[in-house]
């Protein structure tokens, strides 16, 4: 789950990716109110209640998991093939049925129990099999691309050992006999000696930068952008002063809070990018742009040099290594598709992107790079992994607490129900708890985006913040929608419906909440999940 597989060519969040949550909870949403629900309402009778209870959980727990993944902080690459995976889920689902419909003439939308459950488990099982099936596409894309990054690294580093140490080899042979010769010579040929020395113990020094494989580290961007043009600046690739303009966009570097999870190897990146562009493709413009997004960076290293070859966007884009050696290539852009591949990041070149001003030419190359995990949270909505499930406990036991005031000091449950189309209380404690978690999630992704998230680490702090969140639930969800919702239905309910019982149980929910999500450890601002979470996440 680290490559963006699913991105836009131009390097931006994929449509599905960004909204896959929120499409996944409506569709798991709508196939349990209009099908499951429906059901119930059409048994009468506890048995056949009991009966659809699993397919109303496993329904509900599909809009969970869809909330869950629109609030947490999930590669966009991650829940568009979960998302695609149950939307094709369910359309398969769907198209199999209407082949039945046409071949047998039932009717699917007839009265019969039977009739209406089918199709409510026929849809589900399409939703759930297809996010297990994305998940696991997801899982096996990333191993796969570990694997042919590591078959690229010994690939590159073979050939980097074999062209500049043999040639640098051959180098010191030959000036060795020259040795023998004129004191003239002998200079050159010392001179000589003691360049391929120093381009032999460079290479040999670019290998172990290469080749290492490091734990990733927060690593400020804007220092490491300053660094490569520092360093391009003052020499290129052979030592010569550049004679290009290198100009940094000064929203570039404004931003020094701005973290991404890399290692003191990210300047590398752009260094070869620059130098890639001004003395193999003779750029003399170079301007290097950034763009914040929700957990990446993008940074964008245009100019107005040749543009490049389908094999050398191949090995950026695709990590696609040339079979051979291809002097074209170079060794500086498998560097930047190595290290950026190692970062979980992704490139994407575009042409005519680059800094000409007449007629769009030029090249410009978009570097995406996961920002740290905290950092990335703090940007937006972006709740880690161990803490989305720290918040649907926590909402879980919170729900409980509240069902049982309710149940001991009035009769909501059975309403709570009603708003699925029957007045039971068990369907009432199963929708409740599905209210529970959903609004659970939304608080623990509201704190951590707020600015009050360093201060609610305490349990005293988060239970007053829960309560708080509790009493606006109240106002709007209990006093103004639920009327309306249970109106839409036909049942009558005064609007707004605001019995004092409803303040005290949801600033009950909302305390339970807030303490019991820091008791399990979860936290606001990120950094509690940050270790686990590489290990934790789906």
């Amino acid at each position: 789950m680290t490559r963006e597989a699913a991105a836009d060519r131009d390097g931006s969040e994929p449509l599905v990716g960004r909204y896959g949550g929120l499409l996944v909870a409506g569709l798991g949403f709508a196939i349990t109110r209009f099908f499951v629900s429906e059901a119930v309402v059409l048994s009468g009778g506890p048995l056949p209640i009991v009966a659809t209870a699993g397919s109303l959980v496993v329904g509900l727990s599909v809009s969970v998991a869809g909330v869950a993944l629109a609030v947490g902080a999930f590669d966009s690459s991650y829940v568009a093939d979960v998302a695609s995976g149950c939307l094709l889920g369910v359309g398969a689902m769907v198209a199999a049925l209407a082949v039945t419909v046409a071949a047998t003439g039932t009717d699917m939308v007839g009265e019969a129990i039977g009739t209406q459950l089918l199709v409510a488990n026929v849809l589900l099982a399409g939703a759930v099999g297809g996010m297990v099936n994305g998940h696991r596409k997801a899982s096996i894309r990333g191993r796969r691309e570990a694997v042919v990054r590591g078959a690229n690294r010994a690939r590159f580093i073979n050939r980097l050992l074999r062209h500049e140490v043999l040639n640098a080899a051959s180098i010191v042979d030959g000036h060795a006999e020259l040795l023998r010769g004129e004191r003239e010579d002998r200079d050159r040929s010392v001179d000589a000696i003691r360049r391929s020395a120093a381009r032999i113990e460079s290479t040999i020094s670019g290998v172990g930068t290469i080749a290492e494989e490091r734990d990733a580290v927060p690593v400020p961007l804007s220092p490491a952008i300053e660094s490569a043009v520092e360093a391009t600046t003052a020499r290129d690739v052979h030592g010569d002063a550049v004679d290009a303009a290198v100009e940094v966009d000064p929203n570039a570097i404004a931003d020094g809070n701005v973290e991404i999870d890399a290692d003191d190897r990210l300047s590398v990146v752009f260094e070869r990018l620059i130098e890639h562009a001004v003395d193999v493709r003779g750029a003399e413009r170079v301007r290097i742009e950034t763009a914040v997004e929700r957990h990446h960076a993008a940074v964008t290293i245009a100019d107005d040099g040749e543009p490049l070859s389908e094999r050398q966007r191949d090995v950026l884009e695709r990590g696609a290594f040339p079979e051979y050696d291809d002097p074209t290539n170079g060794f500086a852009l498998q560097a930047v598709s190595l290290l950026v591949g190692e970062y979980g990041g992704r490139i994407r070149v575009a042409s005519g992107g680059g800094t000409r001003a007449a007629g769009g030419g030029g090249t410009g190359v978009t570097v995406r790079l996961p920002r740290t995990s905290a950092d990335a949270a703090v940007a937006a909505v972006g709740v880690q992994y161990p803490d989305l499930r720290r918040a649907t406990v926590a909402g879980i036991v919170a729900g409980t607490v509240m069902g049982g005031v309710y149940w001991l000091t009035s009769g909501v449950l059975p309403v709570i129900g009603a708003l699925y189309g029957v007045e039971s209380a068990g369907i009432g404690w199963v929708t409740h708890q599905f209210h529970s978690v959903v609004f659970a999630l939304l608080f623990v992704a509201g704190a951590s985006s707020s600015r009050l998230r360093d201060r609610i680490d305490r349990p005293i702090h988060a239970a007053v913040a829960g309560a708080s969140w509790g009493v606006v639930l109240w106002l709007v969800a209990a006093g103004v929608l639920m009327p309306l919702w249970l109106r839409a239905v036909g049942i009558p309910a005064p609007l707004p419906n605001l019995p004092p019982i409803g303040l005290l149980t949801h600033g009950v929910w909302g305390a339970s909440l807030g303490v019991g999500y820091v008791a399990l450890g979860g936290r606001f601002d990120g950094s509690s999940s940050s270790r686990e979470s590489d290990d934790a996440e789906p």
